[in-house]
């Protein structure tokens, strides 16, 4: 039996951004996105050599500039403000109205993956029970299997409304309606690079 060994590189990088608070109405001061782009490989040895140390840095750098343009193009072109953008005032410790967009991208993720696991699992549980001579894997427990990934689904769909509720009843008490300035000149160089 061979042993693997997982190699993993990352590599990060901040973006600058400000914002006038939508409740107190103080600069937030200088704040930083961090953007991480991390590749991984597998091999035999507790050691790669230098030529699968540069293919996975390399890697590493295209999910970087990868994860830095789609962040600039949900910014820029969708509005929306994903959570590395902190939206906490550091004065009156309130969120900011921008940041709701980021949340209502992200409401259907994580039930997806709960429905996803689910299904998968009863589908092996389901395969199992006509490929194999397991008698418990029946039918009734695939779709109990089934059942509880769309349950948690769901209660990962209720949880998410109501954290989106909470925070947009927040972010409506504020006075006016501002959104962050962000420098994008500090990661022009990775938004230029050819995919």
């Amino acid at each position: 039996m061979s042993t693997y060994y997982k190699h993993t590189r990352t590599e990060q990088v901040e973006v600058p951004y400000s914002f006038r608070c939508e409740h107190c109405s103080k600069e937030s001061g200088s704040m930083w996105a961090v953007v991480t782009g991390e590749a991984t490989t597998n091999s035999n040895f507790k050691t790669i050599n230098d030529e699968q140390e540069k293919k996975l840095r390399e890697r590493t750098h295209k999910n970087l500039v990868a994860k830095t343009k789609e962040l600039h193009k949900d910014v820029t072109e969708k509005n929306i403000y994903p959570s590395d953008f902190k939206d906490v005032c550091p004065h009156c410790h309130q969120p900011q109205s921008w940041a709701v967009s980021g949340m209502k991208n992200k409401l259907f993720e994580n039930p997806i993956v709960a429905l996803c696991v689910g299904g998968i699992f009863a589908l092996i549980a389901v395969l199992g029970h006509y490929f194999s001579d397991m008698e418990y894997l029946t039918l009734p427990l695939a779709g109990g299997i089934f059942a509880l990934g769309a349950a948690v689904a769901v209660l990962l769909l209720i949880w998410n409304l109501v954290q989106l509720g909470v925070k947009t009843k927040k972010t409506s008490s504020g006075t006016q309606k501002n959104l962050p300035v962000i420098n994008w000149e500090a990661v022009s160089s990775l938004l230029n690079e050819a995919p």
